[in-house]
């Protein structure tokens, strides 16, 4: 197996679980969560070569993630409408902080690897969403 096979492997294997737990709390109940794992892994595995040389792996396979929920988000009813108010009234990047920290339960280092960023990125996501939605509980996890 090419050393870029074992490198993909080793980052679906890690991936994998968290994108599915991201994408199931995301996309409504009845949508096939599988499927939008799947074709963000299969886009990640065609260009693999080209995402070794991006600035951030990480970043941009996370983008594709967000593309294929994004395609998916309005097929039926919403798991949870708390999500959704996250979605509607935050950029992007403080929802996703609040949805892998608070929700999840990710820490804010593990949470910044996956979406590739730096820890004070999602800090600073965080942080906008506790001035935007004060009620939140979006205070700082160990």
């Amino acid at each position: 197996m090419a050393a870029a096979d074992l490198g993909f492997s080793a980052f679906t294997e890690r991936n994998q679980p968290r994108y599915t737990r991201y994408v199931t709390a995301r996309l409504p109940v009845d949508t096939h969560v599988s499927a939008a794992v799947r074709s963000t892994l299969a886009h990640a595995h065609r260009h693999w070569d080209w995402l070794l040389s991006r600035p951030s792996l990480a970043a941009d396979v996370w983008e594709e993630l967000r593309y294929q929920v994004s395609r998916q988000a309005d097929m039926g009813p919403p798991r949870d409408t708390g999500i959704v108010t996250l979605y509607s009234r935050l950029p992007e990047s403080s929802a996703d902080s609040v949805l892998l920290c608070r929700r999840l339960g990710l820490g804010i280092d593990e949470a910044a690897e996956l979406m590739g960023l730096e820890p004070p990125a999602v800090e600073a996501g965080l942080s906008t969403a506790r001035r935007a939605l004060p009620y939140l509980d979006t205070g700082r996890r160990p």
